[in-house]
């Protein structure tokens, strides 16, 4: 039976009435930003002091990353104009899939569709789908509970104490809950999932924890980046692949010395203050392209890889995900979706199924947007999903 289409509005509804801690404490946390800025500011002051002296000889930054992976790709039709409000780089790719060999029937595409950019929390259905595969495994049940430690517990709102894997991946996917997608990515191994990403999609990159790569952006990771964040970003994605995550691994390690709070207040400040770099942003975060993450979502949001319940269960989360259009011209018997935004940073992804049987798989990705604050930046999604219910609906009547 197909699922009830979740619009905007009902999404944000349900976070608000989600667990004790409601979406307005995500306003009023993030509210005491600047308090905690200054707090840790003056932890970053506390390690400068402490480091004072000579200083070993540090080599010199290799050239930047490539900004591209792919080879460019010319769709079969261009979107409509986007909304106003949407400024910054925009990357979007769109496509019909043959459900059953999953080749690209048309597409449609606006921007450098093989340009890289941050994916933010669009990568949590990976994270979900591998934890959901452990399960059919054998390896993991719905049932294994995890524990929000201290060390754990990451950035913004929590599920606080022990819970089980279910609950936790249904927080990670339909409230986007980063706790609940750090705990389930460091329980099935982030070396692991980084393989197989790569393995699926080599133009994806799923190394760190998001509070791993927060905590690297904010400059609370100098122990292993080294005291110069642009040197030591630009030198860690310079590696080989191989290098590059055993250098991950000890991110993702170093991330526990901090508190969720200590990295929200580190990461606020780093992108108010001038030594905030779209150059960092793409060294450190995990990455994709909006052609190679869109033909990756086509293989893995079906629920392909699982077995009927896991199946059920990870669909039925997406569907329940944000974001889609409270309505659309489109007829639609399954639409799942996962948003991601930061600062400066909005993602959207997402599988949507016909009524005849036909398949459509979309990313957008915008970044070095003129809207600062995340919040700020998730006043966009209601109209960018309406657009993209309006290029999916074109995208359908093309012959």
């Amino acid at each position: 039976m197909r699922p009830p289409p979740v619009p905007v509005q009902e999404w944000f509804a349900r976070v608000r009435r989600a667990g004790a801690r409601r979406w307005r404490d995500v306003r009023m946390w993030r509210k005491r930003r600047r308090i905690l800025t200054a707090l840790a500011l003056l932890n970053v002051l506390a390690v400068a002091l402490a480091t004072l002296g000579p200083q070993p000889t540090t080599p010199p930054a290799p050239a930047p990353r490539p900004t591209t992976c792919g080879d460019p790709l010319s769709p079969d039709l261009t979107p409509p104009p986007l909304p106003t409000a949407v400024s910054g780089r925009v990357s979007f790719y769109g496509a019909e899939y043959d459900p059953a060999t999953l080749r690209v029937r048309r597409s449609v595409g606006l921007g450098a569709s093989n340009a890289l950019f941050a994916l933010a929390s669009t990568v949590k259905p990976l994270i979900v789908e591998q934890a959901l595969r452990d399960v059919d495994a054998g390896q993991l049940t719905l049932t294994t509970p995890l524990t929000t430690t201290a060390a754990s517990r990451s950035i913004e709102l929590f599920p606080a104490g022990t819970n089980p894997v279910l609950t936790l991946l249904r927080r990670a996917l339909e409230l986007s809950d980063n706790t609940a997608a750090d705990l389930l990515h460091l329980r099935v191994g982030t070396q692991r999932l980084a393989r197989s990403v790569r393995e699926r999609s080599p133009c994806t990159q799923l190394l760190l924890t998001g509070k791993a790569a927060w905590a690297a952006q904010g400059g609370l990771q100098a122990a292993v980046l080294g005291p110069d964040l642009s040197a030591g970003a630009r030198r860690y994605a310079a590696l080989p692949f191989g290098e590059r995550l055993a250098v991950a691994t000890r991110l993702n390690a170093g991330a526990a010395e901090w508190t969720g709070p200590e990295v929200e207040a580190a990461i606020d400040t780093y992108f108010r203050g001038p030594d905030q770099s779209p150059e960092i942003d793409l060294a450190i975060q995990n990455l994709s392209t909006a052609k190679a993450y869109t033909d990756l979502m086509a293989r893995v949001l079906p629920g392909r890889n699982l077995k009927p319940g896991s199946r059920k269960v990870f669909r039925k989360s997406l569907a329940k995900g944000c974001c889609r259009p409270p309505s659309t011209t489109l007829k639609t018997s399954y639409w799942g979706a996962k948003a991601g935004s930061g600062w400066r940073l909005l993602t959207l992804t997402g599988l949507v199924e016909t009524p005849d049987g036909r398949m459509f798989a979309y990313t957008y990705l915008n970044d070095q947007s003129d809207v600062q604050d995340s919040e700020d930046m998730e006043e966009q999604i209601p109209a960018v999903v309406e657009w993209i219910g309006r290029t999916l609906f074109t995208l359908h009547a093309s012959p």
